[in-house]
């Protein structure tokens, strides 16, 4: 029973010491983000998306100072409803340089990430159209590469994320030139044997507008706040805030059809 108290002890011990000794590291982010997807009649879909980010080093200079992440991943889609899809990325590639926070991070290597993605989400509206609710879930199958070791860690992460979007014109999300705001929270959790740390993997908050136009094509300008874990020491963080810019192809086919059926939901 004193063993088993012991080490209740020494684990809140551990807790409170990491806490009390947290170090965070602040940078400046931007983030691209190209959504191209078509559903077919039969409820199935395709999609692929690509992802470029920048950051600054050393919390000095732009958020376009230096390459952070680029990635692409092709999606297999099933429409249930108007309302719910459930996706599959089978394998995705990501090639990041890491965040420079601090003077010994200059010599961390880049590194390759293979990465297979089941995701579903839903959402409901109310206030006549105007309000829109969505939740996405997802589940990550990740293999990291080591470079140091010449080898790949492989770990999960499940996500989950609720955003909301109010449409400032119009009641329909779908309708052409409509102009919206949206904001949304996602929480990452590290899973996996080799996750010692860092079960908290990350926090994403983004604020921003949107606008539809070409009946099927949308961009978006955001804020983007992320609060992530580094490494398996339990108490250093990186926080990036800054920029991104996304753009939207919710079906091909409709693209610039004025009597385009109504688009099916897209993330």
């Amino acid at each position: 029973m004193k063993r088993k108290l012991l080490i209740i002890f020494l684990g809140l011990l551990s807790t409170a010491y990491s806490q009390n000794n947290k170090v965070i590291y602040p940078h400046h982010v931007f983030w691209h983000k190209t959504d191209i997807n078509e559903i077919f009649p039969n409820k199935w879909g395709a999609g692929l998306d690509f992802v470029y980010r920048t950051k600054n080093e050393l919390n000095t200079g732009s958020m376009f100072n230096a390459h952070l992440r680029t990635s692409i991943r092709p999606w297999v889609h099933y429409q249930f409803s108007e309302y719910a899809r459930l996706s599959l990325s089978p394998i995705g590639y990501m090639h990041t340089n890491e965040y420079i926070g601090k003077p010994e991070d200059i010599t961390r290597p880049s590194y390759n990430e293979w990465r297979t993605t089941l995701q579903f989400f839903h959402h409901n509206k109310s206030g006549n159209g105007k309000w829109m609710h969505t939740w996405r879930y997802r589940y990550e199958l990740r293999w990291q590469e080591q470079p140091a070791n010449n080898n790949y860690r492989f770990f999960t992460r499940f996500r989950m994320r609720y955003r909301l979007r109010y449409m400032i014109t119009g009641n329909d999300f779908y309708e052409n030139n409509t102009l919206y705001a949206a904001a949304s929270n996602e929480i990452g959790l590290n899973l996996g044997k080799n996750v010692v740390w860092n079960t908290f993997n990350q926090n994403r908050l983004y604020l921003g507008v949107g606008y539809r136009f070409l009946q099927t094509a949308r961009a978006e300008l955001r804020y983007v706040n992320r609060f992530r874990t580094r490494g398996a020491t339990g108490f250093e963080f990186d926080h990036g805030r800054g920029l991104m810019v996304s753009f939207y192809i919710d079906q091909i086919t409709g693209l610039g059809k004025e009597k385009n059926p109504q688009v099916r939901f897209v993330d």
